[in-house]
């Protein structure tokens, strides 16, 4: 098939699926060596800037490409909340393993429809509760009434203002907030994958 479709046969043929942010997938990107960008405690104010843009566009990638019934999408309000900020990090990490890292494989990217995303689907709807949940995705999402997670700052009303507040909270390098850092004499665990030099 050589022939170019117009723009409205196109967006027929594909549907929307094929398009837009399910084609762009996530621009690239970079971290500091010693930083796993999966973990938000050692993240500071430009690598979490960073990962937030990185899983915003994921996030637009995966309602569109695996989106096709409602339950099957992500809720626009993901970014408030903790649990599911968490999730999408690590999904999205194991999506880079499995289909675009240098170790990349069909068998890993195989593994990722298989194990991965129903995983992800499951702890969503226990995180949130399938009530609660379906809420979100209907874009009626409700501040936690238990004020937990408030602290000193006020909850935001949009995902924009939480990620900002976040990067506002971070060093601006270095990760971890000196307060929160650890004790170099405390007891390790033995964990050779997660020794860094």
């Amino acid at each position: 098939m050589t022939d170019v479709l117009d723009e409205t046969t196109r967006t027929t043929v594909l549907g929307s699926s094929w398009q837009g942010a399910a084609r762009t997938g996530v621009a690239p990107f970079a971290f500091e060596e010693n930083t796993r960008p999966w973990n938000w405690l050692e993240l500071d104010r430009t690598a979490a800037a960073q990962l937030w843009r990185i899983l915003g566009e994921f996030v637009s990638f995966f309602n569109a490409r695996y989106g096709e019934r409602p339950e099957l999408r992500i809720p626009p309000c993901w970014a408030e909340h903790g649990s599911l900020v968490e999730e999408i990090t690590t999904l999205w990490w194991a999506r880079w393993q499995a289909f675009e890292s240098a170790h990349a494989s069909v068998g890993g990217a195989q593994y990722w429809h298989t194990y991965t995303v129903p995983g992800f689907f499951e702890r969503m709807a226990r995180w949130l509760g399938l009530d609660q949940l379906e809420r979100c995705r209907q874009g009626r999402h409700e501040a936690r009434s238990d004020g937990i997670g408030a602290s000193s700052v006020q909850q935001c009303d949009t995902a924009a203002h939480l990620i900002a507040a976040d990067l506002e909270l971070r060093a601006e390098r270095g990760g971890r907030p000196a307060a929160m850092t650890h004790d170099p004499g405390a007891q390790r665990l033995p964990i050779p994958f997660l020794e860094r030099d």
